[in-house]
């Protein structure tokens, strides 16, 4: 639709700015009556111009020009102030003509804008109503659409649909046409075999009646012989209750014999302590170590013998000396222990006189096993076995009385477990260094934050057993696990070299093996402690050799044996104060050594060679000492 009016943007617009020209006046210092009065010119003039008529004879607007402004003048000049303020008058007049035109002119503009705009607003409405319609349209043939194209989607999805399963039920009936050939095949063929089969079975048929005649028979002679075997299995009924009743009897007495074997196992466990007590709580044994090398050269001249005795519990050293004269002399020592083993004396055979004192730990007795003589004397492998023999070296006739002492007592615990026992083993191994304490099986990494090893100090528990702070228990759960033990313990203990002895123990070793016990069937309970100690090699300063490290490790050795010595002494005498405390190795051995509630071992291993004849002497006098000495009955512990 066209429209006769002028496009909006055709309306004129203008703007007039009409400044404030006024400009205050103030009057001078001299009054009112310094101004004179406007002449009557400029009267007519101002009249003409301010009240004048508002038409306007269509012609441009004047150039108005600048404003005239008020020029400087002095007070007196009057005539010169008024001229200044006629010439602003009458440019104020004809501002004013400019401004009523302007203003009439907007006014015609105005008016026909307004009417222009009402022209426009009634087009639009025009326009808005048939924009409305034309949308209604377009949404209603938009939806129409929508509906068919969704109506042809489902036609087709449905069409597809349809061919799909007329697709599948063509090739389904293809198939069952296939299948229905097949069988029909298949049943003719079966139809022939079956008519064959037939005719064969007409004969046998024939056969079987002749056949049947004779199963008749035979089935009433096997019911004859049923009837019979009826008979027996009566029989056997009878003798099965009678079996059963005779198991239930047996099995009562096998609970009986059971009760009675537990009662035995305590009585045996009372009369095994009765046995090692009449042998003595401090026992000695003595162990002379084979010849070695060149040693076996000198084996007439040797300066030790063995008298024969019944018992083998006696040795003869001899000793030979020169005299002012030069002539030789010989003095023969003789001593007597619990038992002398030769150098002809085999592991198995110390270990078996060993093993009663290690099922006392294991009847819940404290038992202490150590060993003592001369660096060489073969101390280490009485209580170990060879230096070299590997975790995994499994040969039981080189092995020391520590792997076979856990091996017999594995072995006795499996027996004990069928009478209700249960036991727990836990070990530690230890070392006395120069009167310092070290865990031979602590990790390497193992230290304080201060860089220092943990501290080890020795302390008496509740119960008053002797213990170690801080030291690293390890469960031993097989066998096999001890000599994981041993060799741990090898590499972190202190050897060195002398003139006694080319690998020479300078510590003392010590293992404990804690064994806590628990019948579940009689409620009892025990707990036994098994120490076995490897005491560094006496030796006299002079023979050794020893300087520097090696000279302060002597000391500290021969120091702490002669404490050992004065707590031998003063046990044997009877003392009220023991001292203990002199030494590491003694305050670690006080339960063992203590007020009667130990089992202790003690062996003295001796250098059968010539040069170490003053060497054995002293070790086989010391031995004397510790045979002497009486502790008193040892107690069995219970577990707490």
């Amino acid at each position: 639709m066209q429209s006769n009016l002028a496009p909006a943007g055709s309306i004129k617009r203008r703007r007039i700015d009409v400044s404030a020209d006024t400009q205050d006046y103030s009057p001078s210092k001299g009054g009112a009556s310094a101004f004179p009065q406007p002449s009557e010119a400029h009267a007519e003039l101002m009249a003409g111009g301010l009240g004048g008529s508002d038409d306007s004879d269509g012609s441009e607007d004047e150039e108005l020009g600048p404003r005239p402004t008020m020029q400087p003048r002095s007070e007196n000049d009057i005539q010169g102030r008024l001229r200044d303020l006629e010439k602003i008058a009458i440019y104020m007049a004809q501002k004013t003509r400019t401004t009523k035109k302007a203003k009439k002119q907007l006014r015609v503009e105005l008016d026909e804008n307004s009417t222009h705009v009402a022209q426009l607003e009634l087009e639009k409405g025009v326009l808005a109503t048939k924009l409305d319609t034309a949308e209604k349209q377009v949404h209603k043939l938009q939806s129409e659409k929508r509906q068919c194209e969704d109506e042809l989607e489902e036609t087709q999805r449905k069409h597809k649909s349809q061919m799909s399963q007329m697709h599948d039920d063509q090739q389904r009936l293809q198939k069952d046409v296939a299948g229905l050939r097949d069988e029909l095949e298949e049943t003719r063929t079966n139809l022939k075999s079956k008519r064959s089969e037939c005719t064969r079975l007409e004969s046998t048929v024939s056969k079987q009646a002749s056949d049947q005649i004779e199963l008749e028979s035979s089935c009433r002679g096997l019911r004859a012989k049923v009837e019979q075997l009826e008979d027996v299995v009566n029989e056997r009924e009878i003798r099965i209750a009678e079996l059963e009743e005779d198991v239930a009897t047996r099995s009562h007495t096998i609970e009986e014999l059971e009760a009675k074997l537990r009662k035995e196992e305590t009585m045996r466990r009372n009369l095994h302590n009765t046995i090692q007590e009449l042998k003595g709580n401090i026992r000695v044994f003595c162990r002379v170590r084979p010849l070695l090398g060149e040693e076996k050269d000198a084996a007439a001249a040797l300066p030790i013998s063995f008298p024969s005795c019944e018992d083998n519990n006696q040795i003869e050293l001899t000793q030979t000396s020169e005299n002012a004269l030069g002539r030789t002399t010989s003095k023969a020592f003789p001593f007597k222990f619990d038992r002398v083993f030769s150098t002809e004396s085999t592991q198995d055979i110390v270990f078996d006189e060993v093993s009663q004192l290690i099922q006392s730990a294991l009847d819940g007795y404290p038992v202490c096993i150590f060993a003592y003589g001369q660096t060489g004397s073969g101390k280490t492998h009485t209580m170990q076995g060879p230096d070299t023999i590997s975790a995994d070296e499994k040969d039981a006739q080189v092995l020391g009385i520590i792997p076979r002492a856990v091996k017999q007592i594995y072995q006795n615990t499996s027996k004990l477990a069928e009478r209700g026992w249960e036991y727990s083993l836990e070990g530690q191994f230890l070392e006395i260094y120069n009167e310092t304490i070290q865990d031979l099986l602590a990790p390497a990494a193992r230290a304080t934050t201060t860089g220092k090893h943990t501290k080890l100090d020795i302390y008496q528990d509740s119960e008053g057993h002797t213990r170690v702070k801080n030291v690293t228990t390890v469960s031993v759960d097989s066998a096999e696990r001890v000599h994981w033990l041993l060799a741990r313990a090898a590499e972190n203990r202190t050897v060195a070299a002398t003139n006694c002895n080319e690998r020479s123990s300078r510590s003392h070793s010590v293992f404990t093996l804690y064994l806590q016990g628990t019948n579940t069937l009689t409620g009892e309970s025990s707990s036994g402690v098994l120490n076995l100690i490897d005491l560094a090699g006496s030796e006299r300063l002079s023979s050794s050799g020893s300087s520097g490290d090696r000279l302060k490790e002597t000391q500290a050795i021969n120091k702490s044996l002669a404490c050992l010595g004065d707590v031998i002494a003063a046990l044997a005498k009877g003392n009220r104060h023991i001292p203990y405390r002199n030494s590491k190795l003694t305050h670690l051995l006080q339960e063992s050594l203590g007020a009667g509630n130990s089992k202790t071992l003690m062996f003295v291993c001796v250098n059968p060679s010539p040069l170490s004849a003053q060497e054995s002497l002293c070790s086989l006098q010391f031995a004397t000492k510790v045979n002497s000495c009486q502790i008193g009955t040892a107690r069995r512990q219970a577990a707490s």
